[in-house]
């Protein structure tokens, strides 16, 4: 009987020691658990390598061991030896919960704690890297161990490929945005960065499918609707432009853009007649849609040129063969010349008006007008109208007011 309040005292001090750290019958674990809390890491590992080599599934081992390898990480201010630790801290905590379920809720929580010191870690560097920019390389890592920390965080993917286009890593940051956007990121400058880092990797397909995605989400971003015609035109997919661009005019013709992009994928087309009537549906919807104006006046003209590269075959073939020609025959090519030739500058003249429209919208805006001025100087040069071409001579860059057909 004297012995027995001794052995409730020790019963005693054990449960007190669970609720504090647990309590191990193993003596390397205890001694592991005392280097911690002395920051004698390497001891510490010491022991639980013991313990695990003597039983490699011992679980409170194994989460000991991730705390230690925790602590030293955000101890250690070399970057490489962090990540290299943050690696070995996730391959001891992954094995915890499987071996004791009881442990899942502290291991995650270690988890989350981990990742927010380790996102912070990147954000700081990130910041460093305005003014050293090798800075942007030690972000990229922390990132992407926070990445390793919470595969699941579309944040620490599209952040790491953010420090790698900082730093100059273009490639390197394809994988980081693609993560991004499995894991649910969908804004649109992750969109249009991957697609612009598939491009300079030579892959037009995919920069191509990646910015039709985008579309669909954001249907009004001017930027992004252009960006996506290059990218059709990079890739040589003219036909599935205007494919995709007739079916999202049926779907949307109320969008201004997507007229605007049809019309001028059809112009590219020479099917000019299809393009006038999108480009002048854009400016129903808009008419201070400065390049609408210009698009249709560029219509304007490119048909009036081909019109006249056929007004001078008919004219190079009524030259060759007059001599083999009877007088009504000739009289009718040149009614027909004529009549081509009416129809060309009438051509140039309708022209006139939406160029004229679209140098105001530009000056007002600031913008460059120097092209408009040109296609402008060429049609009041094709409709004889001199004193209004020479008042656009300047801005269209001509020493005088001269021209050639």
């Amino acid at each position: 009987m004297n012995r027995f309040p001794i052995y409730v005292a020790l019963l005693t001090a054990c449960f007190l020691f669970i609720a504090a750290d647990g309590c191990s019958s193993d003596p390397n674990v205890e001694g592991a658990k005392l280097d911690l809390r002395n920051k004698q890491y390497d001891r510490a590992l010491e022991n639980l390598d013991i313990a695990l080599s003597n039983t490699p599934d011992n679980a409170e081992a194994l989460e000991l061991k991730g705390r230690v390898l925790s602590e030293m990480a955000f101890e250690t201010i070399d970057v490489t030896e962090h990540v290299a630790l943050i690696a070995r801290m996730l391959e001891a905590y992954g094995r915890v919960p499987r071996l004791d379920p009881t442990k899942t809720e502290t291991v995650l929580l270690a988890l989350r704690l981990a990742y927010q010191s380790e996102f912070q870690r990147g954000v700081q560097a990130f910041n460093r890297g305005r003014s050293q920019e090798s800075e942007y390389n030690a972000s990229a890592s922390y990132f992407g161990a926070a990445a390793t920390i919470q595969p699941d965080s579309a944040g620490a993917y599209v952040n790491q490929a953010f420090a790698l286009m900082n730093a100059n890593r273009m490639n390197d940051a394809m994988g980081p945005f693609e993560m991004a956007i499995e894991k649910g990121d969908h804004e649109l400058d992750t969109y249009r960065f991957l697609a612009s880092i598939y491009q300079t990797s030579d892959r037009p397909g995919d920069a191509v499918n990646l910015l039709e995605e985008a579309s669909t989400m954001y249907p009004n971003d001017e930027v992004l609707q252009t960006e996506l015609l290059n990218a059709y035109q990079v890739a040589g997919e003219s036909e599935r432009a205007l494919a995709m661009y007739a079916q999202a005019v049926e779907t949307n013709p109320d969008n201004k853009l997507f007229r605007y992009n049809y019309g001028s994928l059809l112009v590219e087309d020479n099917r000019f007649d299809e393009a006038i009537v999108q480009l002048q549906k854009a400016l129903e919807i808009d008419p201070d849609y400065g390049n609408a104006h210009y698009n249709l006046g560029a219509a304007y003209i490119n048909q009036a040129v081909i019109l006249n590269i056929h007004v001078n075959e008919l004219d190079d073939q009524l030259r060759a063969n007059r001599s083999n020609m009877t007088a009504d025959q000739i009289r009718d090519a040149d009614v027909e010349i004529m009549r081509q030739a009416d129809a060309r500058t009438a051509l140039f003249s309708d022209a006139i008006a939406p160029l004229e429209k679209a140098r105001e919208l530009f000056e007002a805006a600031g913008e460059d007008s120097g092209d408009v001025c040109r296609a402008l100087f060429q049609s009041y040069v094709q409709t004889n109208q001199t004193d209004a071409a020479q008042t656009v001579s300047a801005c269209a860059g001509f020493d005088d007011t001269s021209s050639g057909n």
